[in-house]
């Protein structure tokens, strides 16, 4: 079931917080029971048969989860790391037995030549986001940040739909405490105003501006994908166009599920912070699936930070060499981790390997400065601060990265990615025959709005940033600022806004409900 389908709008969501609320009045078990099997209900939706899989990933879990715990607060160290390989060993197994195992089976094919076949395997929706969240779960037990709950709770704080099916990739301390507040199940009209409205610009951004450019975009990458030489604007305006395309797809799911979680008393950690305002391509990830970058920052490169550091230092490297092996080196590895992550393909991988190439130069210029300044001090000369023409020049950098890496994000195949790179340089000239729908008024539009949007206004936490719209938003509120500011209240100017993004929204799903490109992950 979409979010952006009438059957959800109309249908599930209603009967959700009917239900819900009105079991909250009498008994608050009653409202979880019945909020977990609508959840269970809404994955199952998609594909039934796959139900299954996510209820015996949460049995899996939590019986795990609590050999770690137990073992942990009985100081049994060696207990504790046996649970946690086991749990891991299987999860990650889970995962890749499901996502990657056709690839790799593929690949061992094409180039040793055995006569293998595997036979294909349906990849379960959302088994990246709910399988990671079990991962968190579990190391954080590990390290005695959970207590032993109901099963009744960790399943509901599993299976929560907002955040079930595309994040954001939630912590037990961030959601478990919430739903076992003795105010949940209560029905707050605040609550729900504020998450109708969050749910309102989502659903704007999905339906009106994301899935307007994907008409205009999928089909330029289509004919990449057959062979057609795009030419020097069809190239820019596919890339362009993808890459606004992806913003909203993806802030617009974010914003839905935020809203989603506030209707029913819970408040979701932020997942997307205007990315395409950032001045490096550092603080762009951690502004872009800020859920997913702060998984890895804590679970892959800390890990191999930690360890490297220590070899560096008994090795005596200093200087690059000690920065390239402590800091480079599980730099580059977790952004290759994070594009795997994104799908089994060498699409996927070489994106990885883009944004690592990405992150690890711009940590060494940062380190190259950082370098520079100390020196300059020993010297006894005040560095110079940073002109607006670096600042400039640092976002303009980002964004031509961040556009260029988005064709391998988006193209079929690495050869078409390599065709649509090539005619955004010009290699197979300025003019062609369009290849798609071609330029006009609707696109020019939408490319305008999308732009005044992502660098001018506020993002939707910032519009509401007044009711404390994140679990996490006060350490983001003054971050990116825009250089437009509004913030809504419920006055005629702020119900006027939410219903004229809520109509639109609505009224956009006539022509098709899109799925979240995000789904495929």
């Amino acid at each position: 079931m979409l979010f952006n389908s009438f059957i959800f709008i109309f249908g599930f969501l209603p009967l959700t917080l009917i239900v819900t609320y009105a079991l909250g009045r009498w008994r608050q078990r009653a409202a979880k029971v019945a909020l977990l099997l609508l959840s269970l209900g809404f994955y199952m939706w998609w594909r039934p048969s796959q139900l299954p899989l996510l209820l015996g990933s949460i049995v899996f879990n939590y019986v795990v989860g609590g050999q770690i715990e137990r073992a942990f607060h009985a100081g049994r160290q060696t207990a504790t790391r046996i649970w946690l390989a086991a749990g891991l060993t299987a999860d990650l197994a889970f995962l890749g037995w499901f996502k990657y195992a056709n690839f790799v089976v593929e690949n061992v094919v094409a180039v040793t030549g055995a006569h293998f076949v595997l036979h294909h395997i349906a990849l379960p929706l959302a088994i990246s986001f709910f399988t990671f969240q079990k991962i968190a779960y579990l190391i954080d037990a590990a390290r005695g940040e959970t207590k032993r709950i109901s099963f009744l709770d960790f399943a509901l704080f599993a299976a929560f739909f907002p955040q079930l099916i595309a994040g954001p990739i939630v912590h037990f301390k961030e959601v478990v405490p919430q739903l076992q507040a003795r105010r949940f199940g209560r029905v707050v009209f605040r609550n729900i105003m504020i998450g109708l409205v969050i749910f309102a610009i989502g659903l704007f951004k999905k339906t009106v501006i994301a899935d307007t450019l994907a008409f205009y975009a999928n089909p330029l990458f289509q004919a990449a994908r057959n062979g057609h030489a795009l030419g020097l604007s069809s190239a820019w305006l596919a890339a362009v166009s993808f890459t606004f395309q992806i913003y909203f797809d993806f802030s617009g799911y974010s914003d839905m599920a935020i809203g989603l979680g506030r209707m029913l008393g819970v408040k979701l950690p932020l997942n997307f912070h205007s990315p395409l305002r950032a001045p490096s391509i550092t603080d762009y990830w951690r502004r872009w699936h800020m859920t997913l970058q702060r998984f890895i920052v804590a679970y892959i490169f800390q890990p191999l930070s930690l360890p490297l550091n220590r070899f560096a230092i008994a090795q005596g490297l200093r200087g690059w060499s000690g920065f390239a092996v402590a800091t480079g080196v599980p730099l580059f590895i977790t952004f290759v981790a994070v594009g795997i992550w994104h799908g089994a393909g060498w699409t996927f991988v070489l994106f990885g390997v883009m944004h690592a190439t990405y992150i690890c130069i711009n940590e060494g210029w940062r380190e190259w400065l950082s370098r520079r300044r100390r020196k300059l001090r020993r010297a006894g000369v005040t560095p110079p601060a940073p002109g607006w023409s670096r600042s400039v020049a640092g976002r303009v950098l980002t964004l031509l990265a961040v556009v260029f890496a988005n064709v391998m994000f988006r193209a079929a195949t690495v050869r078409d990615a390599i065709s649509v790179w090539s005619s955004m340089i010009g290699l197979d000239g300025a003019v062609r025959p369009p290849a798609g729908p071609g330029f006009d008024w609707a696109l020019g539009a939408t490319l305008l709005v999308s732009a005044l949007l992502v660098f001018l206004t506020p993002n939707s936490q910032q519009i509401m940033g007044r009711f404390d719209p994140a679990h996490n938003w006060r350490e983001w509120r003054n971050v990116a600022r825009p250089p437009l500011n509004w913030t809504w209240k419920p006055n005629a100017a702020g119900l006027i806004f939410a219903g004229v993004a809520l109509f639109m929204g609505v009224i956009f799903i006539e022509r098709g409900r899109a799925v979240f490109l995000y789904f495929n992950f």
